[in-house]
Formats: structure tokens, C-alpha cells, sequence
């Protein structure tokens, strides 16, 4: 037995996927192409697979990682495109290798990278994109952050590493670094600092993609 990550995207109608779902959903692929997984042993055998920082119901994301257990001594030959084969559609494997293979651990992951969009259907409002880029740019942006043990007034962007806005007719894009693991920022906090400190803008709709992953040094995590 061995370790092994898969680095994935889930894109598309997979991004309603829930995270228990894609963890079937991986076991059956998996399954179908003849991985060698391994199971645990005893009555409710099952076979080890672990998302680092699933993705919330909605979003996408590029930079997706899961690990398993294999029972072969390396990874089998072809097994991206076998696993592609029989994905559903909007999930796509883009790597496999071997955790003895250089792969960083998980309490290492500091840093997540996300393409937020905002929507305005009926046009980009004319000075919406510099009044955002003076509040981000704020040395504090307090706002109520929710985590399992409460809320508490926090100061947003001591979690943030660094932001940048662009825009066409009907689409504002944001491409922000947010806080990871223990001190995870989402970035829908962008759309609720929006709301809270400019409310004279209304956006449609919001969507929310993963880019990459990051260890504390802003080493892409792999």
C-alpha cells in the first residue's frame, strides 16, 4: 500500500456536487476503471479518500486534491485518462502521482487563490470597479466572520493576499489570495464587505472558482 494525490477539476454542473456525493462519486470512477484502491479491513470495509479543503456546494475549482491509498506499488499507467474516461461530466483529473513523490502535507496549506465574478446584467455600474478597489485596499475592513465556534469582528483583510479587479460590460472579476486551514477566509466575505460598506450597488449574482492552492511560502501546494 501506498499514498497517492489526484489533482482534480470540478467545474461545470459538478460544482453542485455535494462533498459527500464527489466522495462516492470518486470511489465509484475509481471502481470503474479498476484502480487498485485499498480497504480498510473488518466488517464496514471502505476505501480511504480525502479531499483537502472541499469546495463549498457551488463553487468551482481547478486546484482541487484528493488523497488515497492504492494497493500497487506505484501508480497505474494511464490512470488520468482512465479516470477521465468514466468521470461524470465537469470533473476532470489533471494529475496523480505519489505522495512519496515530493507531495506537501495538508497542514501545510496556507493560501487559496479564487476568480470571484459579479454580475450585473443590465451593465457594469460606471464607478462601481474604483469604489471596490478603494474599499479592498483599506488597511482594515471589519466584518462578522462565522466560524463553528461563534462570530467574532475580525478585520478581513489580515486575510487576504493581495486582490485585482477587472471588468467587461455585464462582469466584474475579482482574483484574490484568501487565508487557508485554520484561519480560512471564504471569499464570499468579499461579497458580503460589498454589500455591507457599498450597499448603493446591487449585484445580480456571484460565482465563485478556485485557481490554486498555497503553502505559507506562496508555493503552489501540491
Amino acid at each position: 500500500m501506498f499514498k497517492a494525490r489526484m489533482k482534480f477539476a470540478k467545474e461545470g454542473r459538478a460544482k453542485y456536487i455535494s462533498h459527500l456525493d464527489l466522495m462516492h462519486t470518486m470511489q465509484r470512477a475509481m471502481a470503474r476503471c479498476q484502480m487498485p484502491l485499498w480497504f480498510t479491513e473488518g466488517f464496514n470495509q471502505h476505501a480511504y479518500v480525502s479531499v483537502a479543503l472541499p469546495l463549498s456546494t457551488g463553487y468551482s475549482g481547478e486546484w482541487e486534491l484528493l488523497d488515497f491509498n492504492l494497493l500497487s506499488e506505484n501508480v497505474p499507467e494511464n490512470a488520468v485518462e482512465a479516470l477521465n474516461s468514466v468521470f461524470p461530466a465537469g470533473l476532470r483529473a489533471i494529475e496523480i502521482y505519489a505522495l512519496s513523490d515530493g507531495g506537501m502535507a495538508l497542514r501545510d496549506i496556507a493560501w487559496s487563490k479564487y476568480r470571484v465574478t459579479w454580475s450585473f446584467p443590465e451593465g457594469v455600474p460606471a464607478h462601481f470597479v474604483s469604489d471596490a478597489e478603494r474599499l479592498f485596499a483599506r488597511k482594515e475592513i471589519e466584518m462578522l466572520k462565522r466560524s463553528k465556534r461563534g462570530e467574532k469582528l475580525v478585520n478581513m483583510r489580515e486575510y487576504m493576499n493581495g486582490l485585482t479587479l477587472t471588468a467587461d460590460d455585464t462582469h466584474v472579476y475579482a482574483e484574490v489570495v484568501t487565508a487557508a486551514g485554520n484561519n480560512n477566509l471564504s471569499p464570499e466575505y468579499l461579497t458580503r464587505a460589498l454589500a455591507q460598506y457599498l450597499p448603493e450597488y446591487t449585484i445580480a449574482g456571484a460565482a465563485y472558482h478556485r485557481l490554486c492552492v498555497y503553502n505559507g511560502q506562496m508555493k503552489p501546494f501540491r
